[in-house]
């Protein structure tokens, strides 16, 4: 949950960069879905851009596995 808040905070701050790169540095794919379920539900400005970010690190932990 402290992935959420974090990148919510910095979406809240416009601060996309460290949004993304938040969702990128995440080890937890549980915490990346939680995140992705969040985000594809509001309407923040630069939600878009994280989406990609977390989409883009759930497929890296996939091809770790």
């Amino acid at each position: 949950m402290s992935l959420t808040v974090d990148v919510l905070n910095d979406l809240e701050a416009s601060n996309l960069q460290a949004a993304s790169q938040a969702a990128l540095q995440e080890c937890s794919p549980i915490a990346l879905i939680e995140l992705l379920e969040m985000l594809w539900s509001c309407d923040l400005q630069g939600a878009n851009t994280v989406i990609d970010a977390v989409l883009q690190r759930l497929q890296q932990l996939r091809a770790l596995r």
